[in-house]
């Protein structure tokens, strides 16, 4: 009985003193997790369905629940029906997309408003919030050169051939382009666009460093151009633009003293 009596006083001990020390770990780490950083910043690589692109965001967090964010992001626009071929009865023929008329590259800037719907553990975990944002677009219309083979004839009565660059013609014979030409040729002749765009989206941020943000971000953007885009010959002048994305975010959060 005195044994019996022991063991339990023991046991009693043994186990006050493994919820002390639990219960001390706990308010270590809530305590840390109540600090509220009001700033934040991050870099955004990221890809959506007709394009890749990059981004900067800078945020302020109003609360913990609201995060107001100032987004910047510049993105590659294609046609969804474009194509890329080679001609195949040329040696070392460039790769290229027929009918293809610009290089549309598109600059965002808005702001966005993140909206907490499950806060992160105290340990780690995941973080969900949605998203909106809204702004202005600028697209960039560069001109989409081709080399085209023309075939000659010569004064001695033999044929030849030389290559000219020009830009697409629906006039011209897919076998009689060679490719593609250098990026560079058209950048004197840039048009710029103006447009506006909306955004939805899910946040999922995750890790367990509070001074740090890793997060991925999909969603739906709406673009829209009232002058319109000219991407392909036989879809000039699109306005409106639906694209699917998914992004990476990588930055840091602070407090301004």
């Amino acid at each position: 009985m005195t044994r019996l009596l022991i063991l339990s006083c023991f046991l009693f001990l043994l186990i006050q003193n493994k919820e002390v020390g639990a219960q001390q770990s706990f308010s270590a780490d809530t305590l840390e997790n109540t600090i509220i950083y009001s700033n934040e910043k991050s870099g955004v690589i990221l890809a959506h369905s007709n394009g890749l692109g990059f981004g900067y965001r800078a945020g302020l967090n109003k609360t913990v629940f609201n995060t107001r964010i100032f987004a910047f992001e510049f993105v590659s626009l294609n046609s969804n029906k474009q194509i890329k071929i080679i001609n195949p009865y040329y040696a070392n023929s460039k790769r290229y997309v027929y009918g293809k008329l610009n290089d549309v590259f598109v600059l965002r800037a808005g702001v966005s408003n993140k909206y907490l719907l499950n806060r992160k553990p105290y340990w780690g975990g995941i973080e969900l919030r949605w998203l909106w944002e809204a702004g202005l677009s600028a697209a960039f219309e560069k001109p989409y050169y081709l080399f085209v083979i023309k075939i000659n004839q010569s004064p001695q009565g033999g044929l030849g051939y030389t290559i000219d660059t020009e830009r697409f013609n629906s006039d011209v014979s897919w076998d009689d382009i060679y490719g593609r030409a250098p990026f560079t040729k058209g950048l004197n002749e840039i048009k710029v666009v103006p447009g506006a765009y909306a955004k939805l989206g899910f946040n999922f941020e995750f890790g367990n460093v509070k001074t740090s943000t890793k997060s991925f971000e999909a969603g739906a953007v709406t673009e829209f151009f009232p002058q319109g885009l000219r991407l392909l010959d036989d879809d000039r002048n699109q306005r409106l633009f639906l694209n699917f994305y998914i992004s990476y975010a990588f930055g840091k959060r602070f407090n301004k003293y």
